[in-house]
């Protein structure tokens, strides 16, 4: 079992030093080229549309807002990859890994973007009025066969990865002296009354608690970054130098190959957003919105707040407050970085990392059971709510470190299949895009 286990690593390692580093990249920017630079010339209008929209977060009863279906997404992707993986992409990887995190953050705008507009744009209303949206849709209608794929590695995928988040809320939870088996089991039931109530009770947890625990954690990392002011300077330019060198032993840190600043940081980068994975599609495809582009709009924002905003705020406290040459596990790098400011600065990251983890999970529960439903029918989707209870118990037991890795070998499928797929719709994606603006509907909003 070492063996295999060895060797799903070693291939799982090697296809994100490249493979997937070119498919992620050269798919995000053929699609940011086929859609006119729209994360970038149209910026502005994103900005406007996703924080005006939180005036709009209420709508009829039983639909859910287009800002809405966005912060249950965001709750989604600000998780334990804003705190634990950007930390443990600059224990293995050194600063230069969050360059590379830089790079995947604004490619996957384009992405995200593609996989909002492409839900709302392919989703069709089933028998009892809901919405059947998402990748699966998508790329079942470029080729079948590709949109079962993915939505079955999307379905096991996610009870994996709330295990993670789980194990991320126990290893807190620890360093409060809370048992672990008491965390487990507390936020396991969580989980299973938010399941019961469905996409309904998750939007109301989320419209309250991803815009709050945001602006908390980066005021916070800005007071820590700020006490450190003299090393914010150097911490800027080792992560533009070692980008393309590697990091030598300095400290407590063994050092890095350039190889694996890339991988790390492209890794981390992907598990801090989904960029790419097409997971976001299916809560987005559940917004009551008639326009593709602007749910698309909510897809770019999405990447920019976790990514280039709260992931580079974690990246800026570990690299100023020199914790990442300590030797410590990524798993603790972040938490221990803002404990240098004392018991203060070690409790805010340590309860932001437990609100980021349990909001990801929360939002994963709810996004298996919609696609299980989807694509299999009442009884597989109470099959996968299940598995995702118990992949919620195992990771609390087992710990993040080690059910991380296989986070990174499901994304490597999901990834292939999501972005190799909608390169055969980048047409259909100009056309949409550039009808939009033309036609002036943004200066309406």
């Amino acid at each position: 079992m070492e063996k295999i286990y060895n060797a799903i690593m070693s291939f799982t390692g090697w296809m994100w030093t490249m493979p997937l580093l070119v498919l992620l990249i050269g798919g995000g920017l053929v699609i940011t080229v086929a859609c006119d630079f729209v994360q970038i010339k149209h910026f502005g209008f994103m900005l406007r549309k996703c924080i005006g929209g939180a005036k709009k977060g209420n709508t009829e009863e039983g639909k859910i807002s287009g800002w809405s279906a966005m912060i249950a997404t965001l709750a989604n992707t600000i998780g334990t990859g804003n705190i634990v993986g950007v930390g443990s992409a600059i224990a293995i990887g050194g600063p230069g890994a969050v360059f590379w995190m830089w790079i995947i953050g604004f490619v996957a705008m384009a992405l995200k973007y593609a996989e909002a507009l492409l839900g709302v744009a392919t989703r069709f209303k089933d028998e009892n009025g809901n919405w059947k949206g998402g990748a699966n849709i998508y790329l079942s209608q470029l080729w079948k066969p590709l949109g079962i794929i993915w939505g079955l590695c999307c379905v096991f995928t996610m009870p994996i990865a709330c295990g993670v988040h789980t194990g991320a809320i126990v290893d807190s939870a620890k360093t409060f002296q809370i048992p672990g088996i008491v965390a487990t089991v507390v936020f396991t039931v969580i989980v299973i009354f938010v399941i019961l109530g469905g996409m309904g009770a998750l939007v109301k947890v989320t419209d309250k608690l991803v815009p709050t625990m945001a602006v908390v954690y980066v005021l916070s990392g800005l007071l820590v970054i700020g006490l450190n002011i003299q090393n914010l300077v150097p911490a800027l330019v080792s992560i533009f130098t070692n980008a393309f060198t590697g990091t030598a032993a300095t400290g407590g840190f063994a050092g890095a190959a350039l190889s694996v600043a890339i991988k790390n940081g492209c890794a981390r980068g992907v598990y801090s957003n989904d960029g790419g994975n097409g997971s976001a599609s299916i809560l987005h495809a559940q917004a009551d919105i008639d326009e593709p582009v602007e749910q698309g709009m909510y897809g770019i924002f999405e990447v920019f707040a976790c990514t280039m905003v709260i992931c580079t705020f974690t990246a800026l406290v570990v690299l100023c407050t020199g914790a990442w040459t300590s030797g410590d596990p990524g798993s603790v790098l972040a938490i221990n970085a803002f404990g240098t400011i004392g018991p203060v600065g070690h409790f805010i990251a340590a309860i932001s990392l437990m609100l980021f983890a349990a909001s990801s999970a929360l939002s994963m529960a709810t996004s298996s059971g919609i696609l299980a439903r989807d694509m299999f029918g009442k009884i597989m989707q109470y099959i996968i709510q299940v598995l995702v209870v118990v992949g919620c118990f195992v990771g609390g037991t087992v710990g993040v470190d080690v059910a991380l890795p296989w986070v990174d070998v499901s994304n490597m499928f999901l990834i292939l299949c999501n972005v190799g797929g909608t390169m055969f719709l980048v047409g259909k994606l100009r056309t949409l895009t550039l009808d939009y603006f033309k036609s002036g509907k943004d200066k309406l909003i």
